[in-house]
């Protein structure tokens, strides 16, 4: 049973997938919400605490499961998808577009569980590594940016590093406001001031 209280998203045009389903996913301890078309689960899908996984069927009316997914997926939200046999192409396609996996209908609870765990974990691993990223490019810019306006006042003021570097941090300090926006500020000053030298 899953004790995190996992939110899943279930959207299914076929209203006994979600009874049978969604009562078996409930009663394994997760907290669930069903959508028997895209457009109600699209409105799940920005309600607050937004789904943790959406597990959506392939074939539905107007908006099919694979074109939802792409949709969620610039809301951050992972998915994966019900397959009939078969189904192998639109599987591989769904997997390549980044689906963290399937489940086969007939569904089995306990066959689902270990699927929709996986898809969790994987789901999380992702999340936690895209932040990594974004920490470290915001990391690289700060200190592109420092460097650059170091630079700058090592040059204008004939410093040191270590010097020019403390002036920025002082002013940064004076301000209360970090060195990466003290420094972003002068740096679109000094672009200013090297465009109005060009146009003059």
């Amino acid at each position: 049973m899953n004790n995190q209280k996992s939110r899943l998203l279930l959207v299914d045009d076929d209203s006994l997938v979600l009874a049978t389903f969604g009562t078996g996913l409930k009663q394994a301890g997760y907290d669930v919400v069903l959508a028997d078309n895209s457009k109600e689960g699209f409105r799940h899908a920005v309600a607050t605490p937004p789904p943790d996984l959406a597990i959506l069927d392939i074939y539905m009316p107007k908006v099919s499961g694979i074109e939802m997914a792409q949709g969620l997926k610039e809301l951050g939200i992972p998915s994966m998808f019900f397959s009939a046999y078969g189904d192998d192409e639109n599987v591989q396609k769904a997997i390549q577009d980044g689906a963290l996996g399937y489940l086969v209908k007939p569904i089995k609870i306990e066959n689902a569980i270990p699927a929709i765990e996986t898809a969790l974990k994987r789901a999380q691993d992702i999340k936690e590594l895209t932040s990594k990223e974004q920490r470290l490019g915001n990391a690289l810019e700060t200190s592109r940016i420092v460097d650059v306006v170091i630079g700058i006042l090592m040059e204008r003021h004939k410093l040191g590093r270590e010097d020019a570097f403390d002036i920025l941090r002082k002013k940064s300090q004076s301000e209360r406001r970090k060195v990466k926006d003290v420094a972003r500020d002068v740096l679109t000053a000094w672009d200013a001031v090297n465009n109005l030298q060009r146009n003059s």
